[in-house]
């Protein structure tokens, strides 16, 4: 069992990436195949928390259930709702101009998800760096995410409806303006939304220079610490830590982290029993 448990700390998730990606790839276009595979993605994950926890206490229930619960049912539906809404203005702007400016519709679908997935996490990287200006109305919408005290596959749905609906635009609108293929955009977003989910899980992956590459837990746990000098990087939102590279975010020390130290900078400003007033928060202040 402890040889198993090894090969699943270091193997697991290129395994499952890489699975993932071959059947969204040759099942390109249909929505069924790649919203089943996630959801069976993610019962795979809820499995590897309980086979390989990075904290056993991360398994346990506590305050924040009946919260994580009620932005699990909510952002599935403002997601695809701001997607769509963002398609169709970005669509009406084009054909005012005359269509995109790029072919990139035309090549192949591999590249067309590769330039998907690279500048996909421009602009939700940059929403996330300024959502952590201290006490500012995007760090407020943000605090929903990161007030929990652990970190489970759940916490990965805990957004704030803007910051869903900022999130999602922004992650869209670089796919649409360079006219890719509506097959490819799915992937890009399926391939995204794998790895937000993953790396909020309570899984003990082990991704060696992969860190250098896939924005997974090993990095993104040091996010959500909440000592300021660590939870302030570590911004990348989609599948890969590029932008973290390149803009001097990228954060990964050698010790481990310590589980207690997760949640808000500042927790006793957060309504952390209230939903309303979470979801009121950047409006009126409510604690």
């Amino acid at each position: 069992m402890k040889i198993l448990k090894q090969g699943v700390r270091y193997a697991g998730f290129p395994i499952l990436f890489l699975a993932f990606s071959v059947i969204l790839f040759r099942n390109s276009g249909n929505l069924w195949i790649a919203y089943t595979t996630l959801s069976l993605s993610v019962l795979t994950g809820m499995m590897l928390e309980r086979f390989i926890p990075f904290e056993k206490t991360w398994n346990e229930s506590d305050a924040d259930s009946k919260s994580d619960l009620f932005f699990f049912v909510i952002q599935p539906i403002v997601a695809p709702f701001a997607g769509t809404a963002v398609a169709g203005i970005v669509h009406r702007i084009l054909s005012a101009f005359g269509g995109s400016a790029t072919h990139l519709g035309a090549s192949s679908l591999w590249f067309q998800i590769l330039v998907g997935m690279f500048f996909s996490g421009l602009i939700p990287y940059w929403i996330h760096r300024f959502s952590h200006a201290k006490d500012g109305f995007l760090w407020r919408v943000h605090s929903i995410h990161h007030s929990p005290k652990r970190l489970y596959w759940m916490n990965a749905f805990r957004s704030h409806p803007i910051n869903t609906i900022l999130n999602t635009g922004g992650a869209l609108l670089p796919a649409l303006l360079l006219g890719l293929h509506p097959d490819a955009v799915l992937i890009v977003g399926m391939l995204n939304n794998f790895v937000s989910i993953y790396n909020h899980m309570n899984i003990d992956f082990r991704l060696g220079i992969l860190n250098r590459i896939f924005n997974m837990n090993e990095l993104h746990r040091w996010h959500h610490s909440k000592i300021p000098a660590e939870g302030n990087n570590n911004y990348s939102s989609g599948a890969f830590v590029f932008w973290d590279i390149l803009f001097g975010s990228y954060y990964l020390p050698q010790k481990e982290m310590d589980a207690n130290l997760v949640g808000l900078f500042e927790p006793d400003k957060f309504p952390a029993r209230s939903i309303l007033k979470q979801i009121l928060f950047p409006i009126c202040k409510c604690s």
